[in-house]
């Protein structure tokens, strides 16, 4: 048995074809980054209210994006090193720290007794935390992407590892 389609028929479903691919249903629902993929990028409001965009360092920086969170105990080993990367690439680099909670305050106070002074940008706020999550595929923290001046990630590693943060910064940045 064959089946048919009369011209009108054809056009039409060329037409409802076209109009599911432009509303977004075949739009690619799973979007996700890995190494080699140029970054999501996401606005935030840092630490002082200001909105910052990941693509506000393009041509100019690379990032190194940290995602963290408050009760992650190995994330709180970081901090130190990303200040401390942050000093020596001040104009090489910028490191965000992108906080998967809310629980800033809480945070400031766990700080404040473990007597770190995080210096570098941290972002507590951002439209659709998870989507943005899911995007980069964040299962545990803490974990890192480093973001070359084009916007592209060309390393990306999960842990607290001050060796291997080291040399990705030295690889990449210098």
């Amino acid at each position: 048995m064959t089946y048919s389609c009369s011209p009108t028929s054809r056009l039409l479903f060329l037409i409802f074809g076209l109009f599911l691919i432009t509303t977004g249903v075949y739009a690619q629902e799973d979007l996700t980054v890995d190494e080699g993929d140029q970054a999501y990028n996401f606005i935030g409001i840092d630490e002082k209210g200001k909105e910052i965009a990941l693509e506000d360092y393009r041509g100019k920086q690379y990032v190194l994006l940290n995602f963290t969170a408050t009760y992650c105990g190995p994330c709180w080993g970081t901090y130190e090193q990303m200040n401390h990367v942050q000093k020596k690439y001040d104009k090489e680099l910028k490191v965000i720290s992108f906080h998967w909670d809310d629980a800033k305050a809480h945070w400031n106070k766990m700080a404040e007794k473990a007597k770190i002074d995080f210096e570098c940008t941290s972002i507590w706020e951002a439209k659709d935390k998870a989507k943005i999550s899911e995007v980069y595929q964040i299962d545990g923290w803490p974990y890192f992407f480093l973001i070359d001046k084009e916007g592209k990630i060309v390393a990306k590693w999960f842990g607290n590892n001050e060796k291997k943060l080291n040399r990705k910064i030295k690889k990449w940045v210098l």
